[in-house]
């Protein structure tokens, strides 16, 4: 599929300047060949340990810290809105041993949108800096208590008394949000070591925060808005984390209503030949799912299946998304309904891809006749959470 044509030529820009430093050190590129960067893989052997471990890894390559809500607004027939904060770092194969000032030994992303009901689309923005150019800063507390991410007008914080606070100001959108723990961290996999691939390195350090009690306001399209609701934070680090063969993901994070964490996810294999283009069904490299009651008690699912049941096409890129799938997790099946179809982000000037990051709402499918193809809902919503949807563009490259 074709980029439109502007935007392409603004994100290659963009990469371009993020990267350029290096090109005016060629000679000191070249003798330091040898010197590359080396990263640590994940590994069951390392202990989590929090809140130190809440802060940057820089001897991974890849990172992130993942915030997603349903919130609701506090006006007269407002509603609900969804809100997605993403800081991203990532380590380049770079020589260190550069000594010019500009040579990016950390670069660093961030997204932030917000869906609203009312309007299509999603409103978002981004940016790019590398570590130590500007307004930026990666810093933690001795002690451990305390952890800021900053990229100019962009900020996330770790405060002394467990809470994170996202602080956002561009012309697009404004983002002031307190999150405040209600349960425990949850260790993602064995305490922390999650899986992603058949291969020993193919894992990650994976930390999540479920049922952040959330209070701020937003800001967007010349309307402010207090609000008020529950959220999800992901912190991963990595560096291996993909098989080459894959093209990307199916994950959800869903906050249960009774209390309850799930968290699933496949890994895509790519596309061969004699696969249908039109069809987002592809065969499955990896999978994983974890249902974390509000008591702490936990269940594993042997088998995680995204079915496909809605799709929707972007106008934009031409890329078809499952939208609305069915999660089947061995006896049990869920559908999501996305709070609108078109959640599409395009990434392409920070991060360099375009993916589907939206809010849904699930219910659990409690009588189902497989002939018919015909179930039963319950009347009450599940949970509410987020469904991130990558690869489809584009095969995914972290």
């Amino acid at each position: 599929m074709k980029r439109n044509k502007p935007e392409a030529v603004q994100a290659r820009k963009r990469q371009l300047l993020l990267l350029a430093p290096l090109a005016l050190q060629p000679k000191l590129l070249l003798a330091g060949l040898q010197d590359k960067r080396t990263y640590k893989n994940a590994s069951a052997n390392q202990q989590i340990s929090l809140p130190k471990d809440h802060a940057a890894h820089p001897e991974f390559k890849t990172e992130w810290w993942y915030f997603t809500g349903w919130l609701e607004r506090e006006a007269p027939n407002a509603g609900a809105v969804g809100v997605q904060i993403t800081f991203f770092r990532n380590a380049p194969t770079t020589d260190l041993g550069n000594p010019s000032r500009f040579t990016p030994s950390q670069l660093l992303f961030a997204h932030a949108a917000i869906a609203l009901p009312e309007r299509s689309g999603l409103i978002h923005d981004q940016i790019a800096l590398r570590a130590g150019a500007g307004d930026t800063l990666i810093q933690q507390r001795e002690n451990h208590t305390e952890f800021t991410l900053r990229l100019g007008s962009w900020q996330l914080k770790l405060n002394a008394d467990d809470t994170w606070s996202a602080n956002i100001e561009t012309p697009l959108l404004a983002l002031d949000l307190l999150f405040k723990p209600t349960q425990t961290p949850w260790l993602q996999g064995a305490q922390g070591f999650s899986k992603k691939g058949p291969k020993p390195e193919q894992a990650s350090h994976y930390i999540t925060l479920p049922q952040l009690n959330t209070t701020g306001r937003i800001r967007s399209q010349g309307k402010q808005w207090n609000v008020r609701g529950t959220t999800w934070m992901d912190h991963e680090w990595s560096t291996a984390v993909l098989d080459p063969r894959a093209s990307g993901w199916d994950w959800i994070g869903i906050n249960g209503s009774d209390g309850s964490a799930l968290m699933a996810f496949v890994i895509r294999k790519k596309k061969g030949p004699d696969d249908l283009p039109d069809n987002p069904q592809t065969p499955t490299l990896w999978q994983h799912a974890e249902l974390r009651k509000a008591d702490g008690t936990r269940r594993v699912f042997k088998n995680v299946v995204f079915e496909t049941s809605q799709t929707w096409l972007s106008p934009r890129t031409g890329v078809r998304y499952p939208v609305a799938p069915r999660l089947r997790l061995d006896e049990l099946l869920f559908e999501l309904t996305p709070l609108m179809n078109d959640q599409e982000l395009d990434a392409r000037s920070s991060t360099g891809t375009v993916y589907w990051e939206g809010a849904v709402e699930v219910r659990q499918l409690v009588k189902e006749n497989a002939k018919l193809n015909n179930s039963e809902k319950t009347d009450t919503v599940w949970g509410r959470g987020y469904l991130e949807l990558t690869g489809y563009w584009q095969p995914l490259k972290l």
